[in-house]
């Protein structure tokens, strides 16, 4: 069992959010220089998979 207070929770997934949003925003600019005709739709599986809003 792991005691966790909810607010340390909330906090802990809303920075783990940040940090896939900005991981998918790198990924978007590695696309736009390796994947060129493929970026937008590569970006946009990507940030499904992640399930995150789209456009980084």
């Amino acid at each position: 069992m792991i005691e966790l207070p909810v607010t340390d929770l909330r906090r802990l997934l809303a920075d783990a959010e940040r940090d896939l949003i900005d991981f998918l925003q790198l990924a978007a600019a590695w696309a736009t220089l390796h994947l060129r005709e493929y970026t937008a739709p590569a970006t946009a599986a990507l940030g499904r998979a992640l399930d995150l809003p789209p456009n980084p």
